[in-house]
């Protein structure tokens, strides 16, 4: 406790009346917006994605290629895929790494590369890559934006002529 310069102790504390009046302000400010947003219905900006909005998928199966890239196909039915994107060797580290921890699962798993992943853009922009074999699902959306581009592109891919 501060002792008051004529020997009394001194227990008041003095907040200047412009910051108690801004305090106030910015309080009716935000409960104002709350009030308005919720009469008119409107959506707050930042909301959880929701990942049950799926607007595009495609199954897809990934295979090296003998030149050290990555042969990603459309799957059809397992014999009849259809080769819609090359990843050079050297190139797409993102993609290979996600690729390698979902086929490590599999490997633990006991399940071969026979069957297709599941890529699925959300309305809301994410991407998700799905194993349904192994109940894995990825978010790519935090990876980041340079990431997802090299999933949300096999979206775009027509198949490779052969």
């Amino acid at each position: 406790m501060s002792e008051h310069p004529n020997g009394h102790h001194h227990h008041q504390i003095h907040v200047p009346r412009g910051a108690l009046i801004a305090a106030g302000l910015l309080i009716l400010v935000a409960l104002g917006a709350v009030a308005t947003f919720r009469i008119a219905g409107l959506e707050p900006a930042a909301q959880i994605p929701d990942i049950d909005k799926t607007i595009a998928s495609r199954q897809l199966r990934f295979a090296d290629s003998d030149n050290g890239g990555v042969l990603v196909y459309e799957w059809l039915d397992g014999a009849n895929d259809r080769l819609i994107h090359e990843v050079p060797s050297g190139e797409g580290g993102f993609i290979r790494g996600i690729l390698r921890s979902m086929a490590r699962a599999r490997r633990a798993s006991g399940i071969g590369p026979d069957h297709p992943f599941v890529l699925r853009l959300q309305a809301n922009g994410t991407v998700l890559l799905e194993d349904p074999q192994t109940d894995v699902l990825i978010d790519l959306y935090a990876f980041g934006p340079t990431n997802i581009d090299s999933f949300r592109t096999l979206f775009e891919n027509d198949p490779v002529p052969q």
